[in-house]
């Protein structure tokens, strides 16, 4: 993934602003943001929306810090 396939709304964020809104969703579902991915891609979490704003933003994350994505 390159930094041009990122959604509008995360090219626009800063890295801190990333990283405070995966928080909030580690908070909000008692996982970190790598645990949830994992699930993510493999079709085992429930909550549909949710799932694909923290992706994006977990991916977004990777790209921002120069590690894959995973």
């Amino acid at each position: 993934m390159s930094h041009v396939d990122f959604c509008i709304e995360e090219r626009d964020m800063s890295l801190d602003e990333v990283k405070k809104q995966l928080k909030c969703y580690e908070q909000q579902y008692g996982m970190t943001s790598k645990e949830f991915y994992q699930k993510w891609k493999q079709g085992q979490t429930d909550f549909v929306a949710e799932s694909v704003d923290w992706s994006l933003l977990f991916e977004a994350y990777q790209v921002m810090n120069g590690t894959s994505v995973d």
